[in-house]
């Protein structure tokens, strides 16, 4: 059965987030079961008694405040199972270790109610983001649910691969906003709405900025500068154009491994790809005016 969920809602601006801080590594003592009980407890003490908790994978606890329950919370679970499917299946080798807690809200008061209570302060993405320091994502699902899979990605290569730079992360994250799951274990990515600003950028002045081999070696704080539309745009695409040809798993697994002696991934690419980034700048821009 194919999944395919719309993106339309989310046609503004980037609004998924991952912060940079890395929780500590959890000690000896560390009780994933009693981690996922205390969460439930946390949770139905914050948000009320008859909220949803379901666990998936062991690790993630999503949680459905009264209000998102019945088949919104259901699908939301569903989702969550077949992108983990697919996954750890030939994709990422290691999910995390720790619990981690999923607040799924079906709109932005309660979104933003959340976050002002737990954290002091209004969310700081308007869809959703993820927090490694107390290892909670919190999404607004009323907006899609390609926020779900994406943020899903966050904590699997903070667990497979820590030393992956931003442009990395966050360009496999952007695939499965808009995720395909034609067959159990396998997902895969469409075209979505951050094409647009991609397209105007390479068929402009812009096109020197947006070059394939300008990712390789960018640094974490420049993926985040003024232009980080067009960075996610780019990061996006060059992830889907490689998983489009069968390339973007045997590239990221080569290039995990053998990160210390290739720190920007260029070897790792042209190992898989047999081409430089740079020379495979011009295939993949055609790619992208085409699709």
């Amino acid at each position: 059965m194919r999944i395919h969920f719309s993106m339309a809602a989310m046609a503004a601006i980037a609004g998924f987030l991952v912060l940079q801080a890395r929780p500590a590594v959890a000690d000896d003592s560390y009780d994933v079961a009693a981690d996922r009980d205390r969460r439930a407890a946390k949770a139905r003490g914050e948000l009320g008694a008859r909220t949803s908790v379901t666990t998936v994978e062991g690790v993630f606890v999503l949680i459905g405040p009264p209000g998102f329950q019945g088949a919104g919370f259901d699908q939301s679970v569903a989702l969550v199972r077949n992108a983990m499917a697919g996954y750890l299946n030939g994709r990422f080798d290691r999910k995390p270790s720790e619990a981690i807690s999923v607040y799924l809200f079906p709109n932005a008061q309660g979104y933003e109610r959340f976050c002002k209570a737990r954290y002091g302060a209004p969310c700081i993405a308007h869809y959703g983001f993820y927090h490694p320091a107390d290892r909670s994502m919190v999404m607004n699902a009323g907006l899609g649910l390609g926020t779900l899979t994406h943020e899903l990605v966050h904590p699997l290569v903070e667990s497979d691969f820590p030393r992956a730079p931003t442009w990395l992360n966050e360009g496999i994250a952007s695939v499965f906003e808009q995720p395909v799951i034609p067959r159990p274990g396998e997902i895969h990515g469409a075209k979505n709405w951050r094409h647009p600003r991609l397209r105007r950028a390479l068929t402009s002045a812009e096109k020197e900025h947006a070059r394939l081999d300008v990712l390789f070696g960018m640094a974490d704080e420049t993926f985040r500068d003024d232009a980080e539309d067009l960075h996610y745009a780019m990061a996006r695409y060059v992830c889907q154009w490689l998983d489009e040809r069968g390339k973007l798993w045997p590239f990221y697994r080569r290039w995990r491994d053998t990160v210390a002696v290739d720190p920007t991934g260029e070897k790792a690419f042209e190992a898989v790809l047999g081409m430089t980034p740079a020379a495979a700048n011009t295939p993949w821009t055609k790619w992208v005016l085409t699709i």
